[in-house]
Formats: structure tokens, C-alpha cells, sequence
């Protein structure tokens, strides 16, 4: 049987994988701005990084929005904090908008490095919790032999 665990213990480890979600973005960024450069040149890595730098944005601002949502949550006599969410959400888009296309606007853009910087977030999130996954499974599997 497993053991209970408790809320705390839970929380921390929920912070723990989107730290280590930011963090392996942070490098998958470098990482895809660096083959950019080496492939296509400075025009390219340049585009990556900022969209790497919008979608790694968003990502922190929506981890914010939903650590105080929970945070109202738990404490006793909350309100329903679904409108606020649904009005930060799309401030938040509409931020994201805004601030792409001034980029647009004022700096020349590479559509596949803007479109591969944009896509960092996603596919960190996807490696780590595969990652995650794969390591409680091998855990799990190698206690129950």
C-alpha cells in the first residue's frame, strides 16, 4: 500500500516540477537559439529567443495567476475566483499579442525561429513530465519486484 502524503509534501513537489518546467526551458531556448545561429544565422537565434522570452512570459505569468487561485482556495470564506481567472487569462493574452506584434513591427522576424521559440514552453512541459512519469514509474516498478 502507499502512504498518505500530505498536502505540504504534494505542493512542493507541484512547485518542484514547474521549476525544473522553467529551468530545462530556459535551456531548451539557449539551446534552440544556438542551432539557429550555427544553422541559419543571428537572424534566426534572435527570433527564437524572443519567442522563447513571450512564451517563457506567459508561462511564469500563468503560474502566478494559478498560485494565487489556489491560495484563495484554501483559505476559509474564499470566493469563486473563476471570472478573475478568465479576465487575467485573457489580459494576459492580449498582452502577448500586443507585445508581438510590436516586436513584429519594429524588429525583422524569422518565422520558424519566432514559431520555435514560441513552442519552448510546450514541448519543456511535455519532456519534464515525461521525464517525471518515467522516473516514479521505473521507481514504482523496481519497489514492486
Amino acid at each position: 500500500m502507499t502512504e498518505p502524503v500530505s498536502v505540504d509534501a504534494k505542493q512542493a513537489d507541484d512547485l518542484s516540477l514547474l521549476r525544473t518546467v522553467e529551468q530545462f526551458n530556459i535551456f531548451f531556448v539557449v539551446l534552440l537559439a544556438l542551432s539557429g545561429w550555427y544553422l541559419s544565422g543571428w537572424h534566426c537565434a534572435k527570433s527564437v529567443l524572443i519567442g522563447g522570452a513571450l512564451s517563457g512570459g506567459s508561462f511564469f505569468a500563468l503560474k502566478r495567476t494559478m498560485m494565487q487561485i489556489v491560495s484563495r482556495i484554501a483559505l476559509p470564506d474564499a470566493q469563486r475566483p473563476a471570472a478573475g481567472f478568465a479576465v487575467k487569462f485573457y489580459i494576459r493574452l492580449m498582452v502577448l499579442v500586443l507585445l508581438l506584434a510590436v516586436v513584429s513591427m519594429s524588429v525583422s522576424i524569422h518565422l520558424i525561429g519566432l514559431v520555435a521559440g514560441l513552442s519552448t514552453v510546450m514541448v519543456s512541459v511535455i519532456f519534464v513530465t515525461l521525464a517525471r512519469g518515467l522516473m516514479e514509474f521505473s521507481g514504482k516498478h523496481a519497489k514492486g519486484a
